[in-house]
């Protein structure tokens, strides 16, 4: 008889697996489709700066595509560092044999619906709007700057935020698989990301920001920490260390992350994969001082810390519109992602404690880096460094700018929340179980 109950449950399971994987292709696949027919290639306000760090490094002798670039080196380079292999890739292995069109349009910036974006996120470059797969062999002039909007740059930056974003699904459902092969859940990683409106948004909107990088990358760090810490060899320690430095080179704001690991490492003395993530975090921060070099000319270069559009504050009415409010709260816009960080604490596991340490730690630092479009709501602009940053008209606008920044900002820690996720899903049965044994023995008391 128990045999036969085995054997049932066994099948049950492989049925569910497989459920599991076409589940997981078909919304990836669903997602592929997304990314080709609607992704835009038009840049604004944070990716200008990252297209004209590509263009530095790459030294290309055309004018900056602005003339004001105040907030560059306040960018995090990782994103067009890691731009330059596809950027080589084209001008060696493809450009040689295409014919580049060159376009002037009659307008050089084009609005965007404001339903559609945040206050800052309205204008763009080139003065109208572009799909990526229209981008290929055409350049853009933009009249204003007498510069040209390149599509070997905007291309290059492109592939790698996609790239790393369907790299970094398929570790994060690898990073599932390490506990036990025969596994469930392989579907939260596309699904989390099509269910997320912010993050859709910035996968077809905004996807020259680095957002898309910086995912792939976190959902790389995750795979290799985990693994590190369940087979405490060499390798992977070396490269949770590489890839959590890379993430800071991507999205400076991570360094919580990254520091939250160290110190869990010291805690729990662990420290022969103490001393391997720091070897593998060395290669990244070698690569930021031969960067500050070659820009700015110090290798120690501060610019990175400056952050002169975002105060540290404690504001409780911020605090609030971030985590509760339901037009622009986390665990609104979120949800998934909210619910997978708390299942990192109901699995007794070090690893998962630890990387939900660190994804409340990050989410602390948002609700207290407050962007100054907060305290200027209906005062028009404010001048930064010579540039004119738009102030909310009101303090529904203010909301939206909001929401979008602040779930922007965690969309990093969703390979985390997979994790949790899975936790979560296994545990409800046994939590319902314990909750209701403890009602029972309460009314039989009573």
């Amino acid at each position: 008889m128990n045999t036969t109950v085995a054997e049932k449950t066994s099948k049950i399971n492989r049925v569910l697996r497989i459920l599991d994987c076409l589940a997981f292709a078909a919304l990836t696949i669903c997602l592929g489709i997304i990314v080709i027919s609607s992704s835009r290639a038009n840049i604004q306000t944070d990716s200008i700066d990252y297209y004209a760090i590509v263009q530095r490094l790459t030294q290309n002798s055309g004018n900056p595509i602005v003339r004001n670039l105040h907030f560059v080196e306040q960018r995090s380079p990782g994103y067009p560092i890691v731009s330059l292999i596809p950027y080589y890739l084209i001008s060696s292995l493809l450009e040689p044999f295409v014919q580049t069109e060159k376009i002037v349009t009659s307008s050089d910036l084009a609005q965007v619906s404001p339903t559609t974006s945040s206050p800052t996120e309205r204008m763009l470059l080139p003065g109208e709007p572009i799909l990526f797969k229209d981008i290929f062999f055409k350049n853009f002039y933009i009249e204003t700057q007498d510069s040209w909007f390149e599509w070997k740059i905007i291309a290059s930056m492109l592939f790698t935020g996609y790239a790393l974003l369907f790299i970094g699904l398929i570790f994060a459902v690898k990073s599932l698989a390490l506990e036990n092969k025969s596994f469930l859940g392989a579907s939260l990683a596309p699904l989390v990301t099509i269910t997320s409106v912010v993050f859709m948004h910035n996968i077809v909107n905004t996807p020259a920001y680095a957002t898309l990088t910086a995912v792939g990358v976190s959902c790389l760090f995750g795979y290799f920490f985990v693994k590190g810490s369940l087979e405490r060899k060499f390798a992977p320690q070396f490269l949770s260390g590489l890839f959590v430095g890379l993430l800071v080179l991507t999205r400076f704001e991570t360094i919580v992350i990254a520091t939250v690991v160290l110190v869990s490492l010291v805690v729990i003395r662990e420290f022969g994969f103490l001393k391997n993530y720091v070897l593998g975090a060395l290669v990244p921060t070698i690569i930021l001082l031969l960067y500050n070099l070659s820009q700015f000319g110090n290798l120690f270069h501060l610019g990175l810390f400056k952050g002169d559009i975002n105060l540290i504050s404690l504001d409780l009415g911020y605090i609030y519109a971030n985590l509760f409010n339901p037009q622009s709260g986390i665990l609104f816009w979120s949800t998934l992602a909210s619910l997978g960080i708390i299942g990192l604490f109901l699995d007794d596991k070090r690893h998962t404690k630890i990387l939900g340490i660190s994804s409340l730690a990050l989410i602390a630092l948002v609700l207290v880096r407050v962007p100054i479009m907060y305290n200027c709501v209906g005062e028009g602009t404010r001048l930064i460094g010579g540039l004119p940053i738009t102030c909310p008209n009101n303090m529904a606008e203010m909301v939206t700018l909001i929401r979008f920044d602040a779930n922007r900002y965690i969309i990093v820690l969703i390979p985390f929340s997979i994790l949790g996720l899975r936790t979560l899903v296994v545990s409800t049965p046994t939590l319902w179980q314990g909750i209701q044994q403890a009602l029972t023995k309460k009314h039989k008391a009573g």
